[in-house]
C-alpha cells in the first residue's frame, strides 16, 4: 500500500494516521489461530490440573481468555511476542503490507524494533490492570534514541471500539519533544502537569484490519475496556537500520533492505534462539530511564 502525499502530510502535522482496511483475513487469521491454539493448550492443562472447571471451548476468541482468567489469572501470563514466539507472529512482523507502510516513513532499510507487543486487554471490571496511561513511545526507550524517529504501527486484530478500549491520541503533541515520565499505578505515564494544555484528545475506534501509525513523540493512551470481551492488538515499531533501538540488550531484525536484500535472511528458528538468549542474559537490566 502506497500512501498519498496528503496522508503523509497529515501524519507529519498531527503525529498519527489512521488507515482502514489495510490488512485482510489472510493477514490476521494466522495469528488469531496461533493464539487461539495457545490458549486452548493452556486451557486443557489448567483443566487437567483442576484449576478451571471448564475449558470454554464454546467461547469465541474475543471471550475465551476472559472466562479462563476468571478462575486462573495466570492464563494471561507470557502471551507477549518475545515470550510466546509463534511462527505466525514472526511472519506477521515482516508482513509486506506493514513494511510498505513503514517504508513510507523510515526508508528502505527497515528494522523491526524489539519493543514490540501483543496486547490482550481484559475488561477493566475483570482485571487489576488499569488502562494504558498517557505516554510517548520514546519514553520507554533509552536516551540514545531521543534524536531519532521511530514509527509505531498499532494493529487491532479484533475491532477496537470506544467500549472495549480503543486508542486515543493528542494530535500535534509530537512537536513538543519528550515530556518527563513517571511511574504510577497504571504504568509509565506523562503526569497531567507536564502534558500540553491546549490539545484535545482524539479517540480512534478502528475495525480489525485497520492500522494506526504514530510518531514516537506522540502522546497516546487507551480508553478503559468497559465491554465484556478481550481487546486484542499488536503494537509494532520500525525504524532505519542505522539508528539505535532503545533496547540494545534485545535483538532487532532487518526486515527489508532495498540495498542488501540478501541481508534479510533471518529464519524463524534463529529469531527464536536470539530471543531466548537475550531474555536469559538480560535479567536485571534497567529497561527504563525513569526508575520505578
Amino acid at each position: 500500500m502506497r500512501l498519498t502525499e496528503t496522508e503523509v502530510s497529515f501524519f507529519h502535522d498531527n503525529g498519527y494516521l489512521l488507515l482502514e482496511d489495510v490488512l485482510d483475513e489472510n493477514d490476521l487469521d494466522p495469528v488469531i489461530e496461533e493464539y487461539s491454539t495457545l490458549i486452548a493448550e493452556r486451557a486443557e492443562k489448567l483443566h487437567n490440573d483442576g484449576q478451571v472447571t471448564s475449558t470454554h471451548t464454546d467461547k469465541p476468541f474475543t471471550e475465551r481468555l476472559l472466562h479462563l482468567a476468571a478462575e486462573a489469572p495466570e492464563v494471561t501470563a507470557d502471551l507477549d511476542i518475545m515470550r510466546a514466539r509463534g511462527e505466525a507472529t514472526f511472519n506477521f512482523l515482516r508482513n509486506q503490507k506493514i513494511l510498505d507502510l513503514a517504508e513510507s516513513f523510515v526508508g528502505s532499510e527497515i528494522v523491526c524494533n524489539p519493543i514490540q507487543h501483543i496486547r490482550a486487554i481484559l475488561p477493566i471490571k475483570e482485571s487489576e490492570r488499569l488502562p494504558t496511561p498517557w505516554h510517548q513511545d520514546a519514553g520507554v526507550c533509552w536516551p540514545d534514541t531521543d534524536s531519532y524517529f521511530m514509527l509505531t504501527i498499532w494493529i487491532p486484530i479484533v475491532d477496537a471500539t470506544l467500549e472495549n478500549g480503543c486508542l486515543q491520541v493528542l494530535p500535534g503533541s509530537h512537536k513538543f519533544g519528550l515530556f518527563p515520565h513517571a511511574w504510577n499505578q497504571a504504568g509509565l505515564a506523562v503526569p497531567p502537569e507536564h502534558q500540553p494544555p491546549d490539545l484535545t484528545p482524539k479517540e480512534l475506534p478502528i475495525r480489525a484490519g485497520g492500522v494506526i501509525l504514530f510518531h514516537n513523540y506522540t502522546l497516546h493512551s487507551a480508553k478503559p475496556n468497559e465491554s465484556d470481551t478481550v481487546r486484542w492488538s499488536f503494537d509494532l515499531r520500525y525504524h532505519d537500520v542505522y539508528q539505535p533501538t532503545g533496547r540494545p540488550y534485545y535483538p532487532a531484525f532487518l526486515m527489508r533492505s532495498r540495498m542488501r536484500p540478501e541481508a534479510c535472511d533471518t529464519d524463524y528458528e534463529t529469531w527464536c534462539k536470539r530471543w531466548e538468549f537475550a531474555l536469559e542474559n538480560s535479567k536485571g537490566v534497567q529497561a527504563y530511564r525513569w526508575k520505578r
